[in-house]
């Protein structure tokens, strides 16, 4: 019995590409999926791994702005500990000069002591004491310098002391009524300062025969007109006293 070919060859193609179907099928099925989920895997893996390198840099950004804040935190710690040593060392001195000044003040002190006993002795007698001369030296409007016809003044004045073994000099300072009574005052005394200072250092008058006092206005001068009472006023009087039993050396002089 004759079988037609056409069939047999159409039987036999289908049985050879049968396996070849339910092949791609398998993998469309199976495979492709799996690999689908592989890649979301290396994806999502690679995504980790960049998250993770940022997270690297913020940490060690993060780490250097510390690093950062210690060595500020250091620098300044620094610096306060150095401000620190530097007011301790100047306690230090402060203490040194507190006690330089303590023992000046002690010695100023011993001193005042010998040189009031010194006074005492020197003025033990002075009611036996009478005036002997003085002498006015005059000074300009609110000034307390010394022009050059009152260091000459002076200067006579203190060469008539030669002739006296022992004396005692009387300094009052004054000014004019122009002015409040507190700066006159203060004024004054600074005209009378003036002349001590001159007497002692140009003519080694000791100190402990001075007396200065400061009067301000309280005792204006007499003078022909206002502006000449002014003029006068302005004005410190050196009397200068020796013992009684002494002779009288110079004429009284105003």
């Amino acid at each position: 019995m004759n079988i037609p070919r056409t069939p047999l060859f159409a039987l036999a193609a289908l049985v050879a590409i049968g396996p070849a179907c339910a092949t791609k099928k398998f993998v469309r099925q199976t495979v492709d999926p799996t690999n689908q989920k592989v890649s979301e895997l290396d994806k999502r893996a690679a995504d980790n791994s960049k998250a993770i390198e940022s997270l690297d840099d913020s940490t060690k950004q993060n780490i250097s702005r510390v690093d950062e804040k210690i060595q500020g935190v250091d620098a300044r710690a620094t610096e306060a500990d150095r401000k620190a040593g530097e007011g301790i060392t100047k306690a230090n001195q402060a203490s040194e000069k507190a006690e330089g000044a303590r023992t000046l003040a002690e010695n100023s002190m011993t001193k005042a002591g010998q040189l009031e006993k010194t006074f005492e002795k020197a003025f033990e007698n002075l009611d036996n004491y009478r005036l002997d001369t003085s002498k006015s030296i005059y000074f300009a409007f609110n000034k307390s310098g010394l022009d050059p016809a009152a260091k000459q003044d002076l200067d006579a004045l203190a060469q008539s002391l030669g002739s006296h073994k022992r004396f005692v000099l009387e300094v009052q300072g004054f000014t004019d009524t122009t002015g409040a009574a507190d700066y006159n005052y203060s004024l004054s005394e600074k005209r009378a300062t003036t002349v001590v200072r001159y007497l002692t250092l140009q003519h080694k008058v000791p100190a402990y025969r001075l007396h200065t006092i400061g009067l301000g206005k309280d005792v204006p001068a007499e003078g022909t007109t206002p502006r000449e009472a002014r003029k006068m006023s302005r004005r410190v009087e050196v009397r200068v006293f020796v013992p009684a039993g002494n002779p009288v050396t110079s004429a009284q002089s105003r």
